[in-house]
């Protein structure tokens, strides 16, 4: 993809963070290499990355320990 599917802009591979949640439960990964739209910033993620991320979290849940451990404050709206 060069092209963004929305705004038509024009995209880029970036090596971003991505919020990912599992279940009921949120991961970061680090510089994850996303096709980013330079216009709108919309993200598009190949097959082969996004396998690679279940496959990640799916591994750490079982038995790989990961690098750090955020601690992240959740509020409620109401």
């Amino acid at each position: 993809m060069n092209k963004c599917y929305f705004c038509k802009g024009a995209t880029r591979i970036k090596n971003i963070d991505v919020d990912f949640r599992w279940g009921d439960k949120l991961y970061v990964v680090k510089n994850v290499p996303v096709e980013v739209c330079t216009q709108c910033g919309e993200r598009y993620y190949s097959a082969e990355v996004s396998k690679r991320l279940d496959n990640l979290v799916k591994k750490t849940s079982k038995d790989q320990k990961p690098r750090q451990i955020l601690e992240v404050p959740v509020f409620n709206w109401q």
